[in-house]
């Protein structure tokens, strides 16, 4: 009876959400309120297969986050956020072979249960942000569970040495975060400093680093140094426009504490460029380098798919790799966006597929797919075909 008291707490916990949701407009009144609730509820059915003619596995993921932020004081802000998933169908199995769905490598402290296991359902609940925030004049202070974002690029980011992801994951919109400490100071409005402690276990555990961004030209520049699990990291990003086409990106380096030799050097490093044309169009390239990356990757080698936390210094295991994008609001409720992945080495590539439809203010329908194609032992070519139909809430 106990495993079934929390799921049933989880969903209590949404009704000043719903509240929230179905109250009044909102008024001036709103800017001296103490606390907001807000977060979705979706509904999010898969297929897998190899191919048509092969077994199908479906599966299905009721995902359920809270959002809660309290305001305790004019320079003090609470941020909790909970995330409730309920897995149930044929590939349960292989989501429990999988830990780093449920377990984070940023985590230092245990925020996760599962709640319940049976043959072909799992409840798992996790707080995947829990942190405090103090702001006077140019300085802010956080601790907790939060999101270190240090990336530029839209698709692959080596600066994000604190909570990297993974792209794959595009059911996870809020991203991991990482328990941590951190320090801002702005010194102009253009230009921020700070400072970032991640804890961990033991040295290969933990990182802290220093970060400076600021304004050039048209040009938003940074760079950052410090440790990573075991590594000096060093590096810089930028994001800016040529004419009126945004271009971004960032390279860092991570030179080992052990064995400290040049040649073990790892170099991360991404670009990029994207452009809306007035009809909505949008296109969009990125590129990946990653030097410790193999030219003869295999999918065996790394779950690019199911990682749920990667690392900035191993964005993909392939040395070389290539993404392009075209959306566009087909309608006013319609829009539809097309993504793929390449892996010039073996010629394997992944596609993504989705359209998303909107039903209502605060409802929305997503369908599409991931799909990946080529050899036995090449590096997208094991993992076969993903169809997604998701139905989502937000409050």
């Amino acid at each position: 009876m106990k495993r079934v008291i929390y799921p049933i707490a989880c969903a209590a916990f949404l009704l000043p959400g719903l509240v929230r949701a179905g109250g009044p407009p909102s008024s001036a009144s709103d800017s001296l309120k103490k606390w907001e609730i807000g977060g979705y509820l979706k509904d999010l059915q898969s297929i897998q297969f190899t191919s048509v003619n092969n077994n199908w596995f479906l599966i299905n993921l009721i995902h359920n986050r809270e959002d809660f932020h309290w305001y305790p004081g004019k320079r003090w802000k609470v941020h909790v956020g909970m995330r409730n998933r309920i897995y149930y169908g044929e590939s349960v199995d292989f989501i429990r072979q999988n830990p780093s769905l449920f377990n984070s490598a940023n985590s230092y402290f245990k925020l996760q249960k599962i709640i319940s296991d049976g043959p072909s359902y799992l409840v798992h609940s996790t707080f995947d942000r829990a942190s405090v925030t103090y702001t006077k004049g140019k300085w802010e202070m956080s601790a907790g569970r939060q999101r270190i974002n240090w990336g530029q690029n839209l698709v692959w980011n080596p600066n994000d040495i604190f909570n990297a992801y993974s792209y794959f994951n595009f059911d996870y919109e809020e991203k991991p975060g990482a328990d941590a400490l951190r320090l801002q100071y702005y010194p102009t409005g253009t230009s921020v400093a700070e400072v970032a402690y991640k804890l961990g276990k033991n040295s290969d555990s933990t990182i802290i680093a220093g970060k400076y961004r600021f304004a050039k030209g048209s040009y938003d520049l940074q760079v950052l140094g410090g440790w990573m699990n075991g590594d000096y990291v060093l590096g810089a990003g930028w994001s800016g426009v040529i004419r009126t086409a945004g271009f971004n990106g960032e390279v860092t380096a991570f030179v080992p504490h052990k064995n400290l030799r040049i040649q073990q050097t790892v170099l991360s490093a991404s670009a990029g460029m994207n452009y809306t044309f007035s009809n909505s169009l949008y296109l969009h390239i990125a590129y990946l380098y990653n030097s410790a990356g193999s030219i003869n990757a295999d999918s065996n080698q790394m779950n690019v798919l199911f990682r749920q936390v990667v690392s900035a210094k191993n964005l993909s295991p392939a040395r070389h790799s290539l993404f392009a994008e075209v959306a566009y609001q087909i309608t006013p409720l319609l829009k539809g966006d097309f993504s793929g992945i390449l892996d010039p080495s073996d010629g394997s590539f992944f596609l993504g597929p989705f359209f998303t439809y909107s039903l209502s203010d605060n409802v929305a329908w997503l369908t599409g797919g991931q799909l990946f194609f080529g050899t036995d032992h090449s590096l997208y070519g094991s993992y076969g075909k993903f169809l997604f139909t998701r139905l989502k809430w937000s409050f």
